[in-house]
Protein backbone atom coordinates (compact mmCIF):
# COMPACT_ATOMS: atom_id res chain seq x y z
CA UNK A 1 0.00 0.00 0.00
CA UNK A 2 3.05 2.25 0.39
CA UNK A 3 4.50 1.64 -2.90
CA UNK A 4 0.75 3.02 -4.44
CA UNK A 5 0.26 6.27 -2.07
CA UNK A 6 4.17 6.96 -3.09
CA UNK A 7 2.94 6.82 -6.68
CA UNK A 8 0.41 8.15 -6.48
CA UNK A 9 2.21 11.20 -4.85
CA UNK A 10 4.27 11.78 -7.34
CA UNK A 11 2.27 11.26 -10.31
CA UNK A 12 -0.76 13.08 -9.27
CA UNK A 13 -0.14 15.64 -6.80
CA UNK A 14 -3.15 17.36 -7.21
CA UNK A 15 -5.24 14.19 -6.59
CA UNK A 16 -7.09 15.08 -3.08
CA UNK A 17 -4.70 12.32 -1.28
CA UNK A 18 -7.22 13.73 1.80
CA UNK A 19 -10.02 11.34 0.58
CA UNK A 20 -7.54 8.22 0.15
CA UNK A 21 -5.75 8.71 4.00
CA UNK A 22 -9.74 9.21 4.86
CA UNK A 23 -10.21 5.76 3.67
CA UNK A 24 -7.18 4.09 5.00
CA UNK A 25 -7.85 5.45 8.35
CA UNK A 26 -5.78 9.21 8.21
CA UNK A 27 -2.85 7.41 8.63
CA UNK A 28 -0.93 10.87 8.22
CA UNK A 29 2.32 9.34 7.59
CA UNK A 30 1.24 8.31 4.25
CA UNK A 31 0.85 11.98 3.15
CA UNK A 32 3.89 13.12 4.69
CA UNK A 33 5.36 10.84 2.06
CA UNK A 34 4.80 13.43 -0.57
CA UNK A 35 7.13 15.51 1.07
CA UNK A 36 10.21 13.48 -0.05
CA UNK A 37 9.24 13.53 -3.58
CA UNK A 38 9.28 17.31 -4.00
CA UNK A 39 12.73 17.31 -2.51
CA UNK A 40 13.98 14.64 -4.42
CA UNK A 41 13.17 16.81 -7.36
CA UNK A 42 14.64 20.18 -6.08
CA UNK A 43 17.99 17.88 -5.49
CA UNK A 44 17.85 16.80 -9.17
CA UNK A 45 17.73 19.95 -9.63
CA UNK A 46 14.35 19.94 -11.66
CA UNK A 47 12.80 23.09 -9.56
CA UNK A 48 9.58 23.15 -12.28
CA UNK A 49 8.33 19.36 -11.48
CA UNK A 50 9.57 20.46 -7.97
CA UNK A 51 7.39 23.35 -7.49
CA UNK A 52 4.35 21.31 -9.23
CA UNK A 53 4.09 18.46 -6.47
CA UNK A 54 5.20 21.09 -4.05
CA UNK A 55 1.52 22.97 -4.28
CA UNK A 56 0.11 19.82 -4.45
CA UNK A 57 1.50 18.71 -1.60
CA UNK A 58 0.62 21.66 0.46
CA UNK A 59 -3.27 21.61 -1.16
CA UNK A 60 -3.20 18.21 0.16
CA UNK A 61 -1.69 18.93 3.60
CA UNK A 62 -4.56 22.20 4.13
CA UNK A 63 -7.39 19.81 3.56
CA UNK A 64 -6.18 17.47 5.90
CA UNK A 65 -5.84 19.88 8.86
CA UNK A 66 -9.58 20.48 8.36
CA UNK A 67 -9.72 17.56 10.43
CA UNK A 68 -9.03 17.92 13.82
CA UNK A 69 -7.63 14.88 14.67
CA UNK A 70 -5.15 16.43 12.06
CA UNK A 71 -4.97 19.73 11.94
CA UNK A 72 -1.87 20.60 14.47
CA UNK A 73 0.37 17.61 12.76
CA UNK A 74 -0.54 19.08 9.21
CA UNK A 75 -0.28 22.86 10.40
CA UNK A 76 3.16 21.64 11.62
CA UNK A 77 3.93 20.01 8.72
CA UNK A 78 2.68 23.16 6.24
CA UNK A 79 5.41 25.02 8.07
CA UNK A 80 8.23 22.77 8.60
CA UNK A 81 7.71 22.53 4.21
CA UNK A 82 7.90 25.91 3.62
CA UNK A 83 11.07 26.92 5.12
CA UNK A 84 12.78 23.73 4.03
CA UNK A 85 11.49 24.23 0.39
CA UNK A 86 12.36 27.70 0.37
CA UNK A 87 15.76 26.97 1.74
CA UNK A 88 15.91 24.25 -0.68
CA UNK A 89 14.90 26.15 -3.97
CA UNK A 90 17.44 29.00 -3.04
CA UNK A 91 20.01 26.73 -2.26
CA UNK A 92 19.71 25.48 -5.74
CA UNK A 93 19.17 29.02 -7.24
CA UNK A 94 22.70 29.81 -5.69
CA UNK A 95 23.99 27.39 -6.57
CA UNK A 96 23.09 28.06 -10.39
CA UNK A 97 23.81 31.27 -10.04
CA UNK A 98 27.65 30.58 -8.66
CA UNK A 99 28.13 27.95 -11.45
CA UNK A 100 26.60 30.51 -14.20
CA UNK A 101 23.80 28.22 -15.09
CA UNK A 102 21.56 31.34 -15.54
CA UNK A 103 18.68 29.47 -17.07
CA UNK A 104 18.53 27.08 -14.09
CA UNK A 105 18.92 29.86 -11.48
CA UNK A 106 16.34 31.96 -12.96
CA UNK A 107 13.90 29.67 -12.81
CA UNK A 108 15.24 28.53 -9.33
CA UNK A 109 14.54 32.44 -8.31
CA UNK A 110 11.25 33.04 -9.91
CA UNK A 111 10.19 29.76 -7.71
CA UNK A 112 11.42 31.04 -4.86
CA UNK A 113 10.16 34.46 -5.54
CA UNK A 114 6.69 33.33 -5.37
CA UNK A 115 6.99 32.54 -1.65
CA UNK A 116 9.27 35.12 -0.86
CA UNK A 117 10.04 38.85 -1.91
CA UNK A 118 12.03 40.72 0.71
CA UNK A 119 15.44 38.76 0.36
CA UNK A 120 17.16 41.37 -1.33
CA UNK A 121 20.68 39.53 -1.59
CA UNK A 122 18.68 37.37 -3.33
CA UNK A 123 16.95 39.46 -5.80
CA UNK A 124 20.27 41.58 -6.77
CA UNK A 125 21.19 37.61 -8.07
CA UNK A 126 17.95 36.79 -9.82
CA UNK A 127 17.74 40.48 -11.14
CA UNK A 128 21.72 39.65 -12.75
CA UNK A 129 20.85 36.18 -14.02
CA UNK A 130 17.06 37.85 -16.02
CA UNK A 131 20.12 40.15 -17.38
CA UNK A 132 22.11 37.36 -18.36
CA UNK A 133 19.78 35.74 -20.51
CA UNK A 134 18.63 38.97 -22.48
CA UNK A 135 15.48 39.70 -20.31
CA UNK A 136 17.19 42.81 -19.25
CA UNK A 137 12.99 44.76 -19.01
CA UNK A 138 11.97 42.05 -16.38
CA UNK A 139 15.31 42.71 -14.59
CA UNK A 140 14.50 46.64 -14.46
CA UNK A 141 11.03 45.95 -13.63
CA UNK A 142 12.44 43.89 -10.60
CA UNK A 143 14.74 46.54 -9.74
CA UNK A 144 12.14 49.00 -9.39
CA UNK A 145 10.02 46.14 -7.22
CA UNK A 146 12.53 46.74 -4.75
CA UNK A 147 11.15 49.67 -3.15
CA UNK A 148 12.78 48.87 0.47
CA UNK A 149 16.42 50.05 -0.61
CA UNK A 150 17.52 53.07 -1.22
CA UNK A 151 18.73 53.07 -4.38
CA UNK A 152 21.27 56.15 -4.29
CA UNK A 153 22.97 54.60 -1.21
CA UNK A 154 23.29 51.05 -2.58
CA UNK A 155 26.60 50.69 -4.99
CA UNK A 156 25.63 46.99 -6.21
CA UNK A 157 21.86 48.04 -6.90
CA UNK A 158 23.03 51.04 -8.96
CA UNK A 159 25.58 49.04 -10.78
CA UNK A 160 22.65 46.13 -11.58
CA UNK A 161 20.46 49.03 -12.86
CA UNK A 162 23.43 50.49 -15.13
CA UNK A 163 23.71 46.22 -16.48
CA UNK A 164 20.40 46.21 -17.01
CA UNK A 165 19.94 48.81 -19.18
CA UNK A 166 23.22 48.54 -20.89
CA UNK A 167 21.92 45.59 -22.17
CA UNK A 168 18.25 46.18 -22.63
CA UNK A 169 19.89 48.96 -25.47
CA UNK A 170 19.75 52.11 -23.19
CA UNK A 171 22.85 53.30 -22.57
CA UNK A 172 21.98 56.64 -21.20
CA UNK A 173 20.55 54.77 -18.50
CA UNK A 174 23.22 52.50 -17.99
CA UNK A 175 25.67 56.02 -17.75
CA UNK A 176 23.69 57.28 -15.37
CA UNK A 177 23.51 54.63 -12.70
CA UNK A 178 27.02 53.81 -13.18
CA UNK A 179 27.82 57.72 -12.33
CA UNK A 180 25.64 57.02 -9.17
CA UNK A 181 27.79 53.53 -8.16
CA UNK A 182 30.73 55.80 -8.87
CA UNK A 183 29.66 58.89 -6.68
CA UNK A 184 28.94 56.13 -3.73
CA UNK A 185 31.86 54.76 -3.83
CA UNK A 186 34.04 57.62 -4.36
CA UNK A 187 37.52 56.28 -4.11
CA UNK A 188 37.01 52.52 -3.99
CA UNK A 189 36.12 51.87 -7.45
CA UNK A 190 38.04 49.37 -9.18
CA UNK A 191 39.85 49.66 -12.92
CA UNK A 192 37.41 47.08 -14.08
CA UNK A 193 34.69 49.64 -12.77
CA UNK A 194 36.18 52.30 -15.09
CA UNK A 195 36.75 49.62 -17.84
CA UNK A 196 33.02 49.41 -17.54
CA UNK A 197 32.16 52.87 -17.71
CA UNK A 198 34.56 53.54 -20.47
CA UNK A 199 32.10 50.61 -22.45
CA UNK A 200 28.88 52.57 -21.86
CA UNK A 201 29.89 55.89 -22.78
CA UNK A 202 31.44 54.05 -25.85
CA UNK A 203 28.00 52.70 -25.87
CA UNK A 204 26.24 56.10 -25.47
CA UNK A 205 28.05 57.50 -28.36
CA UNK A 206 27.42 54.99 -30.58
CA UNK A 207 23.83 55.53 -30.05
CA UNK A 208 23.67 59.75 -30.06
CA UNK A 209 27.25 60.05 -31.52
CA UNK A 210 28.26 63.14 -29.51
CA UNK A 211 31.88 63.71 -29.06
CA UNK A 212 31.75 64.32 -25.42
CA UNK A 213 30.70 61.07 -24.68
CA UNK A 214 33.85 59.15 -27.01
CA UNK A 215 35.93 61.95 -24.65
CA UNK A 216 34.68 60.53 -21.67
CA UNK A 217 34.86 56.82 -22.83
CA UNK A 218 38.58 57.41 -23.63
CA UNK A 219 39.30 58.90 -20.40
CA UNK A 220 37.42 56.31 -18.48
CA UNK A 221 39.61 53.50 -20.31
CA UNK A 222 42.74 55.42 -19.97
CA UNK A 223 42.37 55.97 -16.06
CA UNK A 224 41.28 51.94 -15.87
CA UNK A 225 44.60 51.10 -17.48
CA UNK A 226 46.67 53.53 -15.44
CA UNK A 227 45.36 51.64 -11.88
CA UNK A 228 46.66 48.41 -13.63
CA UNK A 229 49.13 48.98 -16.62
CA UNK A 230 49.52 45.61 -16.61
CA UNK A 231 46.44 44.26 -18.04
CA UNK A 232 46.04 45.29 -22.08
CA UNK A 233 42.85 45.43 -22.45
CA UNK A 234 42.13 48.73 -20.70
CA UNK A 235 44.44 50.66 -23.52
CA UNK A 236 43.26 48.30 -26.72
CA UNK A 237 39.53 49.58 -25.29
CA UNK A 238 40.53 53.12 -25.37
CA UNK A 239 42.67 52.82 -28.91
CA UNK A 240 39.34 51.42 -30.56
CA UNK A 241 37.04 54.39 -29.91
CA UNK A 242 39.77 56.97 -30.54
CA UNK A 243 40.63 55.11 -34.08
CA UNK A 244 37.18 55.30 -34.44
CA UNK A 245 36.40 58.86 -33.96
CA UNK A 246 39.65 60.08 -35.63
CA UNK A 247 41.58 61.28 -31.95
CA UNK A 248 45.05 59.82 -33.26
CA UNK A 249 46.73 61.17 -30.82
CA UNK A 250 44.78 59.03 -28.31
CA UNK A 251 44.92 56.07 -30.33
CA UNK A 252 48.85 56.24 -30.95
CA UNK A 253 49.66 56.65 -27.38
CA UNK A 254 47.43 53.96 -26.77
CA UNK A 255 48.93 51.46 -29.01
CA UNK A 256 52.25 52.70 -27.66
CA UNK A 257 50.94 51.56 -24.67
CA UNK A 258 49.66 48.10 -25.98
CA UNK A 259 52.97 47.24 -28.41
CA UNK A 260 55.41 47.06 -25.03
CA UNK A 261 52.81 44.10 -24.09
CA UNK A 262 54.37 40.36 -24.65
CA UNK A 263 50.74 38.87 -24.52
CA UNK A 264 50.62 40.87 -28.25
CA UNK A 265 47.78 38.77 -30.20
CA UNK A 266 46.91 38.56 -34.19
CA UNK A 267 43.82 40.51 -33.33
CA UNK A 268 46.16 42.93 -31.79
CA UNK A 269 48.57 43.20 -34.92
CA UNK A 270 45.63 43.21 -37.40
CA UNK A 271 43.81 45.80 -35.14
CA UNK A 272 46.92 48.03 -35.43
CA UNK A 273 47.14 47.64 -38.97
CA UNK A 274 44.12 49.23 -39.78
CA UNK A 275 44.56 51.69 -37.65
CA UNK A 276 48.35 52.92 -39.11
CA UNK A 277 46.98 52.68 -42.36
CA UNK A 278 43.76 55.34 -41.31
CA UNK A 279 46.58 57.62 -39.32
CA UNK A 280 49.09 57.88 -42.48
CA UNK A 281 51.26 55.14 -41.02
CA UNK A 282 51.57 52.92 -43.79
CA UNK A 283 55.23 51.48 -42.48
CA UNK A 284 52.80 49.96 -39.71
CA UNK A 285 50.42 48.83 -41.74
CA UNK A 286 53.18 47.01 -44.61
CA UNK A 287 54.12 45.29 -41.31
CA UNK A 288 50.91 44.06 -39.44
CA UNK A 289 48.29 43.77 -42.09
CA UNK A 290 49.04 40.03 -43.08
CA UNK A 291 48.54 39.14 -39.60
CA UNK A 292 44.67 39.10 -40.90
CA UNK A 293 45.11 35.54 -42.01
CA UNK A 294 45.91 34.58 -38.45
CA UNK A 295 43.58 36.29 -36.27
CA UNK A 296 42.39 34.43 -33.32
CA UNK A 297 38.51 35.74 -34.30
CA UNK A 298 37.66 35.49 -37.96
CA UNK A 299 40.84 35.22 -39.34
CA UNK A 300 40.78 36.37 -43.18
CA UNK A 301 41.20 33.15 -45.63
CA UNK A 302 42.41 32.01 -49.00
CA UNK A 303 42.66 28.10 -49.88
CA UNK A 304 46.12 26.27 -48.69
CA UNK A 305 48.63 26.75 -51.88
CA UNK A 306 51.54 24.17 -52.20
CA UNK A 307 53.58 27.06 -54.24
CA UNK A 308 55.14 29.61 -52.20
CA UNK A 309 53.68 32.95 -51.69
CA UNK A 310 55.46 35.69 -52.99
CA UNK A 311 56.43 38.30 -50.62
CA UNK A 312 58.78 40.54 -52.92
CA UNK A 313 61.76 39.36 -52.48
CA UNK A 314 61.61 36.51 -55.10
CA UNK A 315 62.48 37.42 -58.84
CA UNK A 316 59.28 36.98 -60.81
CA UNK A 317 60.94 38.02 -64.33
CA UNK A 318 60.62 34.53 -65.70
CA UNK A 319 57.33 33.76 -63.28
CA UNK A 320 53.79 33.34 -63.37
CA UNK A 321 52.13 35.06 -60.37
CA UNK A 322 48.52 33.64 -59.35
CA UNK A 323 46.65 36.59 -57.50
CA UNK A 324 43.98 35.09 -55.46
CA UNK A 325 40.51 37.24 -54.39
CA UNK A 326 39.91 37.97 -50.62
CA UNK A 327 37.12 40.08 -49.11
CA UNK A 328 34.69 41.88 -51.36
CA UNK A 329 33.43 41.99 -54.51
CA UNK A 330 35.15 46.23 -53.91
CA UNK A 331 38.52 44.99 -53.01
CA UNK A 332 38.62 42.64 -56.04
CA UNK A 333 37.68 45.82 -58.74
CA UNK A 334 39.93 47.36 -56.32
CA UNK A 335 43.34 45.48 -56.58
CA UNK A 336 42.58 44.57 -59.53
CA UNK A 337 44.29 47.94 -60.33
CA UNK A 338 47.93 47.00 -59.40
CA UNK A 339 48.01 44.11 -62.55
CA UNK A 340 49.92 46.76 -64.16
CA UNK A 341 52.55 46.83 -61.64
CA UNK A 342 52.62 43.63 -61.42
CA UNK A 343 53.10 42.48 -64.96
CA UNK A 344 55.97 44.74 -65.22
CA UNK A 345 57.49 42.47 -62.28
CA UNK A 346 56.20 38.74 -63.62
CA UNK A 347 56.10 37.17 -67.10
CA UNK A 348 52.28 36.82 -66.08
CA UNK A 349 49.68 37.38 -64.18
CA UNK A 350 46.42 35.08 -63.19
CA UNK A 351 43.78 36.58 -61.32
CA UNK A 352 41.24 34.44 -59.44
CA UNK A 353 38.03 36.33 -58.70
CA UNK A 354 34.53 35.60 -57.60
CA UNK A 355 32.40 34.07 -59.82
CA UNK A 356 30.16 37.50 -60.34
CA UNK A 357 32.99 39.71 -61.15
CA UNK A 358 34.46 36.98 -63.93
CA UNK A 359 32.33 37.96 -67.01
CA UNK A 360 33.11 41.39 -66.46
CA UNK A 361 37.24 41.07 -65.89
CA UNK A 362 37.59 38.21 -68.01
CA UNK A 363 38.22 40.20 -71.40
CA UNK A 364 40.60 43.06 -69.74
CA UNK A 365 42.85 45.14 -71.66
CA UNK A 366 46.04 44.25 -69.96
CA UNK A 367 45.73 40.90 -71.36
CA UNK A 368 45.31 39.02 -68.01
CA UNK A 369 43.98 35.80 -67.41
CA UNK A 370 41.45 36.08 -65.00
CA UNK A 371 39.60 32.86 -63.17
CA UNK A 372 36.28 31.98 -61.64
CA UNK A 373 36.59 30.83 -57.99
CA UNK A 374 34.47 27.67 -59.82
CA UNK A 375 36.84 27.24 -62.68
CA UNK A 376 39.78 27.54 -60.01
CA UNK A 377 38.66 25.28 -57.29
CA UNK A 378 41.39 22.85 -58.26
CA UNK A 379 44.06 25.02 -57.70
CA UNK A 380 46.71 21.73 -58.55
CA UNK A 381 45.28 22.49 -62.15
CA UNK A 382 46.84 25.65 -62.45
CA UNK A 383 50.41 26.83 -63.88
CA UNK A 384 51.58 29.28 -61.29
CA UNK A 385 55.14 29.76 -59.69
CA UNK A 386 54.03 32.31 -56.83
CA UNK A 387 50.70 33.70 -55.12
CA UNK A 388 49.83 36.51 -52.75
CA UNK A 389 46.55 37.41 -51.55
CA UNK A 390 45.24 39.97 -53.48
CA UNK A 391 45.17 42.63 -50.49
CA UNK A 392 48.74 42.15 -49.66
CA UNK A 393 49.98 43.67 -53.52
CA UNK A 394 50.22 46.87 -51.89
CA UNK A 395 51.96 45.43 -48.63
CA UNK A 396 54.66 44.01 -50.88
CA UNK A 397 55.36 46.80 -53.04
CA UNK A 398 56.02 49.28 -50.14
CA UNK A 399 52.74 51.61 -51.82
CA UNK A 400 52.17 54.63 -49.39
CA UNK A 401 49.98 57.71 -49.32
CA UNK A 402 49.49 58.72 -53.05
CA UNK A 403 51.21 55.78 -54.76
CA UNK A 404 48.47 53.85 -53.66
CA UNK A 405 46.05 55.23 -56.42
CA UNK A 406 45.30 52.83 -58.71
CA UNK A 407 43.98 55.75 -60.93
CA UNK A 408 40.55 55.55 -63.08
CA UNK A 409 39.04 53.63 -66.33
CA UNK A 410 41.06 50.67 -65.65
CA UNK A 411 37.80 48.08 -66.36
CA UNK A 412 35.70 48.33 -69.55
CA UNK A 413 32.18 48.02 -70.23
CA UNK A 414 31.52 45.59 -72.67
CA UNK A 415 30.15 47.88 -75.81
CA UNK A 416 26.86 45.57 -76.43
CA UNK A 417 25.48 45.32 -72.53
CA UNK A 418 26.35 49.28 -72.75
CA UNK A 419 24.27 49.69 -75.55
CA UNK A 420 21.64 47.31 -74.65
CA UNK A 421 21.01 49.79 -70.81
CA UNK A 422 20.73 52.56 -73.10
CA UNK A 423 18.18 51.70 -75.88
CA UNK A 424 16.03 50.23 -72.70
CA UNK A 425 16.67 52.67 -69.83
CA UNK A 426 18.68 55.40 -70.42
CA UNK A 427 17.50 56.92 -74.04
CA UNK A 428 16.87 59.89 -73.18
CA UNK A 429 18.35 63.76 -72.42
CA UNK A 430 17.93 63.90 -68.63
CA UNK A 431 20.90 64.12 -66.60
CA UNK A 432 21.31 60.86 -65.90
CA UNK A 433 22.38 59.95 -61.59
CA UNK A 434 22.75 56.26 -60.84
CA UNK A 435 22.17 55.93 -56.93
CA UNK A 436 23.57 53.48 -54.62
CA UNK A 437 23.00 53.63 -50.68
CA UNK A 438 23.67 50.18 -48.82
CA UNK A 439 26.02 47.71 -49.63
CA UNK A 440 26.45 44.19 -48.08
CA UNK A 441 28.41 43.95 -45.53
CA UNK A 442 27.08 41.35 -42.79
CA UNK A 443 26.63 43.53 -39.20
CA UNK A 444 27.96 46.76 -40.28
CA UNK A 445 24.83 49.51 -41.52
CA UNK A 446 27.04 52.34 -40.38
CA UNK A 447 27.78 52.67 -44.51
CA UNK A 448 24.25 52.95 -45.22
CA UNK A 449 22.19 55.24 -46.15
CA UNK A 450 17.97 55.87 -46.13
CA UNK A 451 16.47 55.08 -49.25
CA UNK A 452 14.72 58.22 -49.67
CA UNK A 453 17.98 60.43 -48.86
CA UNK A 454 18.36 60.69 -52.66
CA UNK A 455 14.64 62.42 -52.70
CA UNK A 456 16.13 65.95 -53.24
CA UNK A 457 18.26 65.15 -56.58
CA UNK A 458 14.80 65.30 -58.24
CA UNK A 459 14.44 68.77 -57.30
CA UNK A 460 16.85 69.47 -60.41
CA UNK A 461 15.72 70.13 -63.52
CA UNK A 462 15.58 67.71 -66.26
CA UNK A 463 17.24 64.61 -63.59
CA UNK A 464 16.57 60.99 -63.97
CA UNK A 465 17.54 58.39 -61.04
CA UNK A 466 18.40 54.97 -61.78
CA UNK A 467 18.58 52.80 -58.40
CA UNK A 468 21.88 50.35 -58.94
CA UNK A 469 21.29 48.80 -55.71
CA UNK A 470 20.13 45.11 -55.27
CA UNK A 471 17.98 43.73 -53.80
CA UNK A 472 15.98 46.06 -52.18
CA UNK A 473 13.20 46.03 -49.03
CA UNK A 474 9.77 46.42 -49.69
CA UNK A 475 9.33 50.24 -48.30
CA UNK A 476 12.50 51.14 -50.36
CA UNK A 477 10.34 50.08 -53.44
CA UNK A 478 7.77 51.99 -52.81
CA UNK A 479 9.71 54.59 -52.18
CA UNK A 480 11.57 54.50 -55.54
CA UNK A 481 8.23 53.74 -57.75
CA UNK A 482 6.30 56.53 -56.03
CA UNK A 483 9.09 59.10 -57.17
CA UNK A 484 9.84 57.57 -60.25
CA UNK A 485 13.09 55.87 -59.81
CA UNK A 486 13.93 53.49 -62.35
CA UNK A 487 15.03 50.35 -60.33
CA UNK A 488 17.87 48.24 -62.59
CA UNK A 489 19.20 46.02 -59.43
CA UNK A 490 16.27 43.34 -61.03
CA UNK A 491 18.16 43.57 -64.26
CA UNK A 492 21.89 42.24 -63.19
CA UNK A 493 23.11 38.79 -63.80
CA UNK A 494 26.04 39.72 -62.90
CA UNK A 495 28.65 42.83 -62.50
CA UNK A 496 29.06 42.95 -66.70
CA UNK A 497 25.24 44.59 -66.22
CA UNK A 498 26.02 46.93 -63.19
CA UNK A 499 28.96 48.08 -65.15
CA UNK A 500 27.04 48.47 -68.47
CA UNK A 501 24.59 50.30 -66.94
CA UNK A 502 26.81 52.63 -64.58
CA UNK A 503 28.72 53.35 -68.03
CA UNK A 504 25.61 54.86 -69.10
CA UNK A 505 24.94 56.93 -66.44
CA UNK A 506 26.35 60.56 -66.49
CA UNK A 507 27.15 60.44 -62.11
CA UNK A 508 27.21 58.31 -59.61
CA UNK A 509 26.82 59.00 -55.96
CA UNK A 510 27.12 56.16 -53.84
CA UNK A 511 27.65 55.40 -50.14
CA UNK A 512 30.68 52.91 -49.40
CA UNK A 513 30.12 49.97 -50.80
CA UNK A 514 31.18 47.67 -53.81
CA UNK A 515 29.54 50.39 -56.06
CA UNK A 516 31.50 53.08 -55.35
CA UNK A 517 35.00 50.83 -56.15
CA UNK A 518 32.99 49.28 -59.45
CA UNK A 519 32.48 53.34 -60.42
CA UNK A 520 36.37 54.74 -59.63
CA UNK A 521 37.34 51.11 -61.39
CA UNK A 522 34.92 52.91 -64.64
CA UNK A 523 36.44 55.86 -64.29
CA UNK A 524 32.81 57.42 -63.97
CA UNK A 525 32.27 60.38 -62.49
CA UNK A 526 31.47 59.44 -59.29
CA UNK A 527 30.22 61.68 -55.91
CA UNK A 528 31.22 59.12 -52.60
CA UNK A 529 29.27 59.48 -49.47
CA UNK A 530 31.09 59.22 -45.99
CA UNK A 531 29.06 58.47 -42.69
CA UNK A 532 30.69 60.79 -40.11
CA UNK A 533 32.72 57.61 -38.86
CA UNK A 534 34.28 55.52 -41.95
CA UNK A 535 35.99 52.78 -42.60
CA UNK A 536 39.90 52.71 -41.65
CA UNK A 537 40.61 52.01 -45.67
CA UNK A 538 39.95 55.55 -46.32
CA UNK A 539 42.99 57.16 -45.00
CA UNK A 540 42.45 60.78 -46.33
CA UNK A 541 38.98 62.26 -47.65
CA UNK A 542 40.08 65.63 -47.42
CA UNK A 543 40.63 66.19 -51.06
CA UNK A 544 39.30 65.97 -54.30
CA UNK A 545 39.37 62.50 -54.60
CA UNK A 546 39.71 59.48 -52.51
CA UNK A 547 43.10 58.78 -53.18
CA UNK A 548 42.63 55.28 -54.16
CA UNK A 549 40.67 56.23 -57.10
CA UNK A 550 41.09 59.24 -59.00
CA UNK A 551 37.46 60.41 -60.30
CA UNK A 552 35.50 59.06 -56.81
CA UNK A 553 34.93 62.51 -54.88
CA UNK A 554 34.55 62.04 -51.46
CA UNK A 555 31.94 63.72 -49.12
CA UNK A 556 32.40 63.10 -45.37
CA UNK A 557 28.62 63.49 -43.38
CA UNK A 558 28.55 66.21 -41.14
CA UNK A 559 26.45 64.61 -38.36
CA UNK A 560 25.73 60.91 -37.60
CA UNK A 561 23.62 59.50 -40.99
CA UNK A 562 23.08 63.28 -42.13
CA UNK A 563 22.97 61.99 -45.79
CA UNK A 564 20.58 64.61 -46.55
CA UNK A 565 22.58 67.26 -45.94
CA UNK A 566 25.71 65.61 -47.59
CA UNK A 567 23.03 64.86 -50.73
CA UNK A 568 22.18 69.09 -51.32
CA UNK A 569 26.23 69.53 -51.04
CA UNK A 570 26.49 67.07 -53.74
CA UNK A 571 23.41 69.22 -55.60
CA UNK A 572 25.18 72.26 -55.67
CA UNK A 573 28.28 71.31 -56.91
CA UNK A 574 26.06 69.31 -59.74
CA UNK A 575 23.81 72.28 -60.51
CA UNK A 576 27.58 74.79 -60.38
Amino acid sequence: MLKVIFYIVKNFPYVPFYNIIKNMDKDFLLLKLGRAVWVSLIEDKKPEDALRYYVGYIDNLKQCSRDKKYKQLALDEISYSEKLFNDKILKLANDSFNEKNYFNAVYSYGVYFRFKQDDVTVLKNYIKALTEIGQSDLAIDLLNHIGTVDCANDAQLCKLFAEAYAKGNDPKMAVSYLRKYFAILENNVTAEDYNLLGCYYHNLYEYNHDMLNADASMKAFDAAYNMKPDLKIFAKNEAIVAAKVCCFENAAKAWNRILTKSDLTNDDKFDYAAFCLKSRNFEGWHKYFDARFDKENNPAKIPQMDKPRWDGTQNLSGATLLVYEEQGYGDTLLFFGYIPRLLNLAKKVIFVVQDPLYSLLKNNEFGVEVKSKTDASDLSKLDFDFYIPAMSIPLVLKLKDRELSVGEGYIKADGELVEKYRQKYFNNSKLKIGISFKGNSIGDTTRDANADCFLPLLQMKNVALYCINKPLTREEYEVFKKNNVVMLGDTFKDFADTAAAIENCDIVITTDNCILNLAGALGKKTFAMFNLTYQFRWFDLTGQDVVWFTSVRPFVNETYNGWEETIYKIMKIITE
